[in-house]
């Protein structure tokens, strides 16, 4: 019985491209990226588990931060928990880049910072979604009045709302009736304190 080779090489590279074809399908599997949808109301029932690697970038960020400011404040990384709820954060400054590090930090402690420069559009974002915490700048010639009746709808808006006061160099201590935090470690660990499993 004499074999014929062209039906032989035909089989094999059949063979060898299902193989590759398999192979490939493999890949791609491995490398999707997989979309959880959850209702905005449920947010508050996952949780998140933070990697040693997590919370190390977490630490260079606020180092970056705090080295960015001048070195104002301690510039103490704060104990990272690891585990937390996801967090929805709404930053108000006229200068949003100024606090790339900061958001970075929050972003890799599973919160979204959305951010925007005027008090009106961020009053338009608390009617339309739920945030945990609001950051604003305060700096040295900020209307404090202004601050406060801003500050006072967002609470109308959205009741338990953490409200912060980042605040610039030079800025006073008594700043009003909200939280003025100085340094960036103090921010990060004021935003996610409500957002930590113990």
């Amino acid at each position: 019985m004499q074999i014929d080779t062209g039906f032989v090489t035909l089989v094999l590279g059949f063979v060898g491209v299902i193989i590759v074809m398999a192979l490939v399908g493999v890949i791609l599997w491995i490398r999707r990226t997989s979309t959880v949808r959850v209702p905005a109301q449920r947010l508050s029932t996952i949780e998140i588990t933070l990697a040693p690697e997590d919370r190390e970038a977490v630490a260079t960020q606020l180092r970056e931060a705090h080295t960015a400011r001048g070195g104002q404040g301690l510039g103490v990384t704060p104990k990272l928990p690891e585990r937390v709820h996801p967090g929805r954060v709404l930053w108000v400054d006229d200068d949003p880049d100024t606090s790339m590090s900061e958001t970075i930090a929050l972003q890799k402690l599973g919160t979204t910072v959305t951010k925007t420069n005027h008090a009106d559009a961020a009053l338009a974002y608390l009617s339309a979604d739920t945030y945990t915490a609001l950051v604003f700048g305060v700096v040295p010639d900020s209307d404090l009045a202004a601050i406060e009746a801003f500050v006072s709808r967002a609470r109308t808006s959205q009741p338990g709302i953490v409200t912060l006061g980042y605040a610039a160099p030079g800025v006073v201590p008594d700043a009003g009736d909200f939280t003025l935090v100085r340094d960036p470690s103090e921010l990060v660990a004021a935003v996610i304190a409500p957002l930590t499993i113990a």
